[in-house]
């Protein structure tokens, strides 16, 4: 056995130790990373209304007021958002909006399948969980097989969960929870980003660009003066003060760095909204389309419904400015789309 093989015990048991760290790590830092964002939001607000845009116009002023009034939005917004992804729910096994999917799956006889009696899953001791079978398709009873060798309407049984394992859906080793059209683990959000909070992620991902992209705007007159000289006095005939040296270059260079970063961010997921993948259906799509050009067929992307539905699909209305809105309603559409009438369930 591979296990009596000594060499092979101490690799496996450093990958082990390894993923063990990994996970007490991210639990960990979660906390410490929600305290710094919560911290750099209120620190930014506070020196913007207080001392860069002072600098630009008339403190109580009809302009001063317009620049606070948007401010507050994009704080108010951004850290709506943020919370919303931190505190909701992604779509775990556990939650609502599973148990009725596998509600729904067990009582339908067409569309999305049908539970049916397996002795295979009692002999695993899952005592009264059936594997989800498809018409004209038979669920795999291997478990250990990969997820882009099954249908994309197939249900299965999670060995590390003990529950019906959904289309899109994937296991989180750090939550430890089967979470449906997962497509990350943030540790800035200390949770997973998937179906139910997935709308929030992209928004704050926004509304940073949008705030970060306002403070380069608002400070890049003041840091070119500040960095240009050692020692610089004045700006504008104003008297420079330690105060707002320090708001200036950090302010600047805290936007530009973040925002840069954040904005390829925005972009990414912005296409895999219009393109109806999570980032871990991207690459296995890759996967599928190399597979399906070897043989001399075009693979086609079974949950993509166009660009307007596949938006619709992850938030509210096809309508920007309302998407933009902070809301705590869950999202409008289903972690999957509805089967093609000409569509094969099988993508391999």
């Amino acid at each position: 056995m591979l296990l009596s093989n000594k060499n092979y015990y101490f690799v496996y048991l450093g990958q082990w130790l390894c993923i063990l760290c990994f996970e007490w790590s991210m639990l960990v830092l979660g906390p410490c990373l929600i305290a710094t964002v919560i911290t750099l939001v209120g620190c930014e607000t506070y020196w913007a209304l207080t001392v860069l845009v002072p600098r630009a116009t008339p403190l109580w002023s009809t302009r001063w007021w317009a620049h606070a009034m948007w401010i507050i939005f994009l704080a108010f917004n951004g850290l709506f958002n943020y919370l919303s992804c931190v505190f909701t729910n992604p779509g775990t096994h556990v939650s609502h909006v599973y148990r009725v999917l596998v509600f729904e799956a067990s009582e339908s006889d067409g569309e999305y399948g049908f539970y049916c009696p397996d002795t295979a899953a009692i002999e695993m001791g899952v005592s009264g969980i059936n594997i989800l079978r498809k018409p004209q398709i038979v669920a795999s009873r291997n478990s250990t097989s990969s997820w882009l060798d099954r249908g994309p309407y197939d249900w299965y049984y999670c060995k590390r969960s003990h529950s019906p394992k959904a289309p899109r859906s994937h296991y989180d080793h750090v939550t430890r929870k089967l979470i449906l059209n997962m497509d990350h683990y943030c540790p800035w959000m200390f949770n997973c980003v998937g179906f139910a909070n997935y709308r929030h992620f992209i928004l704050f991902l926004f509304y940073v660009t949008v705030a970060c992209t306002y403070g380069v705007v608002l400070t890049l007159a003041d840091f070119v003066v500040v960095a240009g000289s050692r020692i610089p006095h004045t700006i504008r005939g104003v008297r420079i003060t330690n105060q707002t040296r320090t708001a200036v270059m950090f302010t600047f260079v805290l936007a530009l760095s973040i925002g840069i970063a954040v904005l390829i961010l925005f972009g990414w997921h912005v296409y895999l909204v219009l393109t109806a993948q999570t980032t871990i259906e991207f690459y296995g799509n890759h996967t599928l389309r190399l597979r399906a050009r070897a043989g001399g067929v075009r693979f086609q992307n079974p949950y993509d419904r166009g660009y307007s539905k596949n938006w619709q699909g992850t938030f509210d209305g096809s309508n920007l400015l309302v998407a933009t809105l902070p809301s705590l309603h869950p999202p409008p559409g289903r972690p999957w789309p509805k089967p093609r009438r000409c569509q094969t369930l099988s993508i391999v």
